[in-house]
């Protein structure tokens, strides 16, 4: 029985190391699924206006509502929104290609998923512990995610670290980072979380079909009340 146990953590080590690879070697290469190249529209709820934005995808839209007053920068593999007046604070998308055939993200022990996670930290990050492994802590496209929270130290300041993965589509992971000072770590993972359950895709016929521009969702109703629209920033 001991052989047997030896062989197969052999064997998702070996696994993890080639999904360490392949999610670290392939971001940002042509050819990619899911593109992160935001377009901002809004949606109307009893009068008000809400910011959205739409990202495509080979199977058609997806509509994400970010948290109210966040800002954006980043398109095509990755993503970033920025809470405001919150130094330090970022929360990151990632689409990490690989080649057909991987384990799903769901089979892989945690002890070697969470030290793949710690890629995602500050490099100069110190005294990195693991606090906790969340299993589905969302669900994006009907996918379960599994997520690692950590605490360490970067530049001399606490921070905490929340790394989430998930299986998007056979050649593609979709990589959730959300960062902040110890201090405010839970209210910025939280309203990153929540706005994840805003997250949907709506399929369509014709691939990748654009959304409409900003300019053409107000011209629908200029006159619609609502916040300031959501900010590109360049970091």
């Amino acid at each position: 029985m001991a052989t047997v146990r030896s062989t197969k953590v052999k064997t998702f080590s070996a696994a993890c190391f080639h999904l360490a690879f392949a999610l670290t070697a392939f971001i940002g290469t042509p050819g990619r699924a899911l593109d992160f190249s935001p377009q901002e529209t809004w949606r109307s709820l009893e009068g008000v206006r809400i910011p959205v934005l739409m990202f495509t995808d080979p199977e058609g839209r997806i509509r994400y509502q970010p948290p109210g007053g966040w800002n954006f920068s980043g398109g095509g593999a990755t993503f970033a929104l920025y809470p405001p007046n919150i130094d330090g604070a970022v929360m990151k998308f990632a689409v990490l290609q690989h080649a057909a055939g991987l384990p799903e993200i769901t089979a892989f022990p945690s002890a070697d998923l969470a030290k793949w996670a710690q890629n995602y930290l500050a490099t100069d990050a110190e005294e990195v512990k693991l606090l906790t492994e969340n299993p589905s802590p969302f669900m994006l496209n009907g996918k379960p995610s599994r997520e690692f929270v950590f605490d360490y130290k970067s530049a001399s300041q606490h921070f905490q670290s929340s790394v989430a993965v998930l299986d998007w589509s056979e050649h593609e992971h979709l990589a959730v980072i959300i960062t902040a000072l110890a201090g405010d770590f839970k209210a910025v993972h939280s309203a990153g979380t929540s706005s994840l359950f805003s997250w949907s895709l709506r399929k369509s016929e014709t691939a990748a079909t654009p959304a409409p521009t900003t300019a053409s969702a107000v011209s629908a109703d200029s006159t619609a009340p609502g916040p300031t629209p959501i900010k590109a920033v360049n970091q």
